[in-house]
């Protein structure tokens, strides 16, 4: 089971995502509002800010591996923080897509690091639900 602390928080911490994919379907005419909806730059930097901090949640359980499974690890953790430093870079024509791919790519390591018991027994079913929410999120906003 989910810890009720996790599951909460990781649920507020959908609500940038779905406040972002809101502001790129309609229309503000507030100036902040109307700022953040510009680029869809609400979901591109919140996505990158959480893509990072997923990376140091995997960098935390790569401290648990030994051995040639601790690089193999370390280098996971690595990834995400360096694809979503690339997805936010100036002039990149679609962060959308880049976070998309980062975060599907980010799903298949939770599996490796729950697979090898170096992440908890829940992590796999709040890393699912609240991968959905933020794919579905991205994908709105395209």
């Amino acid at each position: 089971m989910i810890p009720q602390p996790v599951a909460i928080l990781g649920l507020l911490g959908l609500t940038p995502f779905l406040a972002g994919a809101s502001l790129a379907r309609w229309p503000v005419a507030h100036p902040l509002l109307a700022a953040l909806a510009d680029g869809n730059r609400m979901l591109v930097h919140y996505g990158v800010i959480i893509l990072c901090f997923l990376s140091g949640a995997l960098w935390g359980f790569a401290t648990r591996a030994e051995g040639r499974e601790a690089w193999v690890a370390y280098i996971l953790a690595t990834i995400p923080a360096l694809w979503a430093f690339l997805a936010l870079a100036p002039g990149h024509p679609y962060p959308l897509l880049a976070l998309i791919a980062g975060y599907t790519v980010l799903l298949a390591f939770d599996f490796w690091f729950w697979n090898e018991g170096l992440a908890p027994a829940w992590w796999m079913r709040l890393r699912l639900m609240l991968t959905i929410g933020v794919l579905a999120s991205l994908s709105v906003a395209l």
